[in-house]
């Protein structure tokens, strides 16, 4: 039974319920001397009653008392009151990615799950490396908070109450107690065997799978065959639910939910940076000189602290420190500029050619590159699919198109749209920070004050009809455009642009004869 507002647990006056579980219930608890509120985790009597539960539950609040880390929710005081046993937690004001992905599918777009998820595999390794595991990561576990004014959204890892050390033999399957979430849950926790930090990152894989795709890695209305699925299953394919991931996200799912542990990512800084490097081009962590972590499990041996430091294991990087990549650049949102023309280009040199027009660019010397002239098409593919097979370095490209009119407004195509799954039907990746969400229009008009979010390694394909296009040069174009890091390629045809800003039956066709060519000419 719930307890009412107004009852005392160890000092706090109980305010409201902020949600129930198989353990307990959490509360809402006004500090008793400090002007604050707390999360209030009151245990079940029947666990509070279990004399090796209750032995547990002091050794683990206390290492988790000890954890000072950003990403991880604070343990402030345990105790017990009237027989049943209660710990103190800093209450985190906001959501849960579980909540969120329930309230939104559309708001989880990819980066903001590697973000969430990323923020979460920093506190764990921490916690990891002070000898304490998790053992029920999952999305409700995740909380969000959002920031202040412009403040980013704070990722917080709560619940390490029921945290194992893994200097502790003991497994609380034991007492008839599994503490796990099976949909998340590794194939050693289902079997009972000796676990370690590669159950924790097994689960923050799992989660990562929910958060990106919107679906269980082993999805099934019947616990047993979700349990069956973990066991002996092969990891699944986050492509087959959405096709416009790239493909080796694939790869790093089949590594991270490996059942054998000594298969698996040896942390979860590897594995977010392996995840971050499919979903961001031209990504590449900065490693340091961190030594030795965890060693690597060998098959047979015993469960073995991952804070120790044995010859021949693999060097896995800390999540702190100089090197740490910061990932907060993939959702916060740049500073905007006002949109002003460049009136015009130092060192770009027009000549006019009988076999058309090239754009020489200087860089730093007098003497021009060699000018770009234009070649005779090959006989234009009958399908996309013959296309993407032609044209093999589309593959795993990231790719953003925007839209410019004859009065330089500058929008941007969302991907879910037909112009869109066109590109990725050649074995393009559209760019993730442009998802289509719910009813948006595309293209959708950049403000004032928007800044294009494609990244160095990237292309934009700029679909233009205003005053200065014309013979597939990039004079002219809006500032946002221009100064991007990514590989911009004008589509100026008149042809080929009324086909794409007006999709019909015959579009595909026209691109294929006339688009292709294009982007071949650039992509190589």
């Amino acid at each position: 039974m719930a307890m009412s507002p107004g009852t005392i647990v160890g000092g706090y006056r109980i305010e409201r319920v902020l949600g129930a579980g198989g353990m307990g219930t959490v509360y809402l608890g006004k500090h008793p001397s400090l002007p604050r509120m707390d999360a209030i985790k009151v245990l079940s009597t029947e666990l509070s009653a279990n004399a090796e539960f209750r032995g547990r539950f002091e050794r683990e609040a206390n290492l988790a008392a000890g954890l000072d880390h950003p990403n991880i929710v604070s343990v402030y005081n345990r105790g017990e009151e009237d027989g049943q046993l209660w710990i103190a937690m800093q209450y985190v004001q906001g959501t849960d990615a579980s909540a969120e992905l329930a309230r939104d599918r559309h708001a989880m777009t990819p980066l903001r799950a590697l973000r969430i998820v990323t923020e979460v595999g920093r506190g764990l390794d921490y916690a990891h490396r002070r000898g304490l595991l998790h053992r029920d990561v999952k999305p409700a576990n995740f909380l969000l908070s959002a920031g202040d004014g412009d403040d980013e959204e704070r990722v917080l890892l709560t619940d390490f109450g029921v945290a194992k050390s893994t200097e502790d033999p003991n497994e609380l399957t034991q007492t008839g107690s599994f503490v796990a979430t099976i949909a998340y849950a590794s194939p050693e926790q289902l079997q009972g065997n000796p676990v370690d930090h590669r159950a924790d990152i097994y689960s923050l894989g799992c989660a990562f799978y929910k958060l990106l795709t919107g679906q269980n890695p082993y999805p099934a209305m019947q616990p047993a065959m979700v349990m069956m699925g973990h066991l002996y299953e092969p990891p699944p394919r986050a492509t087959a639910v959405h096709p416009g991931l790239p493909e080796a996200l694939d790869q790093i799912f089949a590594r991270v939910l490996a059942k054998n542990p000594a298969e698996r990512f040896n942390t979860c800084r590897e594995f977010t940076d392996a995840a971050t490097g499919a979903l961001v081009p031209g990504y590449n962590p900065i490693r340091t000189s961190t030594s030795p972590t965890y060693p690597i499990q060998v098959p047979g041996q015993p469960s073995t602290d991952p804070r120790a430091n044995l010859s021949g294991s693999y060097t896995a990087q800390g999540n702190s420190g100089p090197g740490e990549p910061d990932l907060s650049a993939l959702l916060a949102k740049p500073p905007g500029r006002r949109r002003w023309l460049i009136p015009a280009i130092v060192g770009v040199v027009v000549v006019a050619a009988a076999a058309g027009i090239g754009v020489w660019a200087t860089q730093g010397g007098d003497q021009p590159a060699t000018p770009t002239t234009t070649t005779s098409a090959a006989a234009a593919p009958s399908s996309v699919a013959e296309a993407k097979q032609q044209n093999p370095a589309f593959a795993g490209k990231t790719i953003t198109m925007v839209d410019i009119t004859d009065d330089d407004k500058v929008a941007i195509y969302l991907g879910g749209t037909p112009q869109t799954e066109f590109l990725q039907g050649l074995g393009f990746v559209y760019n993730l920070n442009y998802t289509k969400q719910g009813t948006q229009t595309s293209p959708k008009p950049m403000s004032d004050y928007d800044t294009l979010n494609a990244a160095d390694g990237s292309y934009i394909l700029a679909v233009r009809s205003d005053k200065a296009a014309g013979g597939g040069g990039l004079l002219g174009l809006p500032y946002e455009v221009s100064t991007s890091k990514a590989t911009v390629i004008p589509l100026d045809d008149p042809i080929a642009v009324t086909a794409m800003r007006n999709w019909g039956s015959d579009s595909e066709k026209t691109e294929l004869s006339r688009l292709i060519p294009v982007l071949r000419k650039h992509i190589q």
